[in-house]
């Protein structure tokens, strides 16, 4: 195999597992681990990859905030596969929280069409737009003040309100999952402050993961996976990134 293919190779693989070891490469590609730094450097002066201890890792983006009018109108399966999955999660009598991610209204849509008999907690404006006229579930709207995208609220006000309960299960939306570090990112520190305190307050604590979260990153930091139950995920993951995850902890559902 030509330099070139290795290193190609090296990219695909790391890009799909979000880490390779130089170890495990010196051996899948029968040549010596200086041979792989020596790859590992030069793919990482050319921005495919970054260098960590002991091998590398994929390079993550951050998308620095999507606008959510114009994502709310684009047809997404993704949401809803993970709606779907939600609904198996969410059983009567159950107390949950939605917070304000697109994914939570897809989750919306199916708690109006379904029978269960539930309390529905969010902070989003279009989840009690679509809940609030159904006798089956109950609501409670966390108030306090309007975010900047004027879909539903945070800040101190509303973190005070969520403390006041005890809840069965939240499904979070997220930015960004790094499976290496652990990190869970938003795009904002109130949103991040919202999450956290949602987190403390719920049993069993679901984040809503469409595939680019896995390889993206926002702004703040605001738990870890060790703080969550589980991931619902749109797609299946590469085998060794669900051993990961589910070194974590986790539920992958």
């Amino acid at each position: 195999m030509f330099a070139q293919e290795r290193q190609e190779s090296i990219v695909n693989q790391v890009n799909m597992e979000g880490s390779v070891r130089v170890k495990d490469l010196s051996v899948k590609f029968a040549v010596t681990e200086d041979c792989i730094r020596k790859d590992l450097a030069i793919l990482e002066k050319k921005g495919l990859l970054k260098k960590a201890y002991g091998g590398a890792v994929s390079i993550r983006q951050n998308p620095h905030m999507y606008n959510s009018e114009e994502r709310k109108n684009t047809p997404n399966d993704e949401r809803v596969m993970i709606a779907q999955k939600a609904m198996t999660l969410i059983r009567e009598q159950d107390t949950i929280f939605l917070d304000v991610s697109l994914t939570s209204l897809e989750i919306a849509k199916l708690l109006r069409e379904s029978s269960l008999q539930i309390t529905v907690m969010t902070n989003m404006i279009e989840v009690l737009n679509i809940l609030n006229q159904c006798s089956h579930i109950s609501i409670i709207f966390i108030g306090g003040q309007l975010n900047q995208e004027r879909d539903g609220f945070w800040g101190s006000l509303s973190v005070e309100m969520v403390k006041s309960f005890k809840l069965d299960k939240a499904f979070l939306g997220v930015v960004g999952v790094d499976t290496v570090t652990g990190e869970l990112s938003t795009y904002h520190v109130e949103d991040g402050f919202m999450k956290a305190a949602i987190i403390q307050q719920t049993q069993m604590n679901y984040l809503l993961c469409e595939e680019r979260k896995l390889k993206e990153d926002g702004s703040y930091v605001f738990a870890s996976l060790n703080d969550v139950s589980g991931l619902i995920l749109s797609k299946d993951v590469h085998t060794k990134m669900k051993a990961t995850l589910e070194d974590y902890g986790l539920v992958i559902i």
